[in-house]
């Protein structure tokens, strides 16, 4: 039997309804039942700013970083804001990348997801959003780009719908649980 994961998650959602966190409550659901499943609350982080990061660490961020040091893997969903992924989520990551080379995301697996109501699904999204990961040094495990086209007509009354989608979804998070817990056994 394999221990519980304690699994971080942060989606670039912080609108009511919003499709990031429909795919995010779909991902949690595809994990195993046992898995402890922590959803940051990164729309009340306040902006990045290294003079409050030297001077009054907000609680909130000191809690974030704590919480991902101590997590298994990360889940991350984003959409896709004029061509890149959402400020919002860009200032918790930049919160989470310090110190830099000691931060608590680095060397931690992180599963990603982009989601779009455009036709390209949010791939500049999913681009940048690779490319920050890994200059936080985070572990990417090799998956298919997992990429939602049409969000809009795929989710319905805040969940995620199309079972192609599901499916897909399911499969590759199961390919990342097998490598996290490989890692573990390292």
């Amino acid at each position: 039997m394999m221990k519980p994961l304690n699994i971080i998650c942060l989606h670039s959602g912080i609108r009511r309804q919003s499709h990031s966190q429909a795919v995010l409550a779909c991902a949690i659901e595809c994990l195993p039942a046992n898995t402890q499943v922590h959803t940051l609350p990164i729309g009340e982080y306040p902006h990045y700013n290294q003079d409050v990061e030297q001077e009054a660490m907000p609680a909130l961020i000191h809690d974030a970083r704590s919480a991902v040091s101590q997590c298994d893997a990360v889940i991350i969903v984003t959409s896709e804001y004029n061509h890149g992924i959402p400020g919002v989520l860009k200032n918790a990551l930049d919160w989470l990348s310090r110190p830099v080379r000691a931060s608590a995301m680095m060397g931690k697996p992180v599963f990603f997801i982009s989601q779009s109501t455009s036709a390209l699904g949010g791939v500049r999204a999913q681009y940048q959003l690779r490319e920050t990961l890994s200059s936080m040094l985070c572990e990417l495990v090799a998956l298919p780009e997992i990429v939602i086209t049409s969000a809009a007509e795929k989710i319905q009354d805040g969940k995620l719908q199309d079972a192609k989608t599901r499916s897909f979804i399911a499969a590759q998070l199961d390919t990342f649980l097998n490598a996290v817990y490989r890692r573990q056994g390292e």
